[in-house]
């Protein structure tokens, strides 16, 4: 699978702007309600990081150094440094291309479409967040919602099950984005977590704009904001597992 870098580099760029006008308006104290602990300022920082971070990865094609510190200065412009490290993180990518090896910690091929996926849905999702926390209305891409729920479905799921150390639950789960592509079907095969790309009926199916399904799976929205058939208690038992 590879995904095409031009929409990842202009989804980053996009975002990480935004994140920057939040930055330069808003009050840097203000809680994350999808974040708890987290300030407006942590956000950012993290967010920052992880681009530094991963453009570390993608440059050198492998793990950064534990000890590697990719927080801002202190003196440093905070509205200024998201959109530097984010510009570091697309001339990164669009150099070294989609299908490039490279490092990663998740459990997909070693190629660069890895990051730029997995960097602009972390993006766009965190200024989803910064916005929200500041007051603004925030909207999400529903073809990027898409991507971002079947990457979850694919990868962050079975994370949160090994981490949990539970097994996936009995009854299976249809999700089904309404406005857009996306269909998907979640099992468990004799205590095996399953997932395929496919229409078809589950013991209860989960049915929205693609933007409320992925913000109802990354715990942003009540679920009472999406159309749940078939078995309530199907659905809640794949809904209450922990955060990714």
């Amino acid at each position: 699978m590879s995904t095409d870098i031009n929409p990842v580099s202009a989804a980053l760029r996009s975002d990480a702007d935004l994140m920057s006008s939040v930055v330069r308006t808003a009050d840097l104290d203000s809680p994350v309600a999808a974040c708890p602990g987290w300030d407006l300022r942590q956000l950012v920082e993290h967010t920052g990081s992880v681009h530094r971070w991963a453009t570390h990865a993608i440059i050198h094609g492998g793990q950064p150094p534990r000890d590697a510190d990719f927080s801002p200065a202190p003196d440093d412009n905070l509205a200024v440094w998201i959109v530097d490290g984010a510009t570091a993180l697309i001339d990164a990518l669009d150099a070294a291309g989609p299908e490039a090896d490279t490092w990663h910690p998740f459990p997909l091929e070693q190629k660069v479409w890895v990051w730029g996926r997995r960097q602009a849905l972390e993006t766009a999702m965190h200024r989803w967040d910064a916005q929200t926390a500041a007051g603004l209305e925030a909207t999400l891409d529903p073809e990027l919602s898409s991507t971002g729920i079947g990457e979850y479905l694919e990868m962050g799921l079975p994370r949160v099950l090994a981490r949990a150390g539970v097994p996936p639950p009995s009854a299976s789960l249809h999700v089904h984005c309404t406005d857009v592509d996306g269909e998907w079907l979640v099992w468990s095969d004799n205590g095996t977590y399953r997932m395929l790309p496919v229409h078809d009926k589950g013991d209860a199916a989960l049915r929205g704009p693609a933007a409320d399904i992925w913000l109802v799976l990354m715990g942003r929205l009540d679920r009472s904001e999406v159309d749940i058939v078939g078995d309530p208690a199907a659905a809640d038992a794949w809904l209450d597992l922990p955060d990714w």
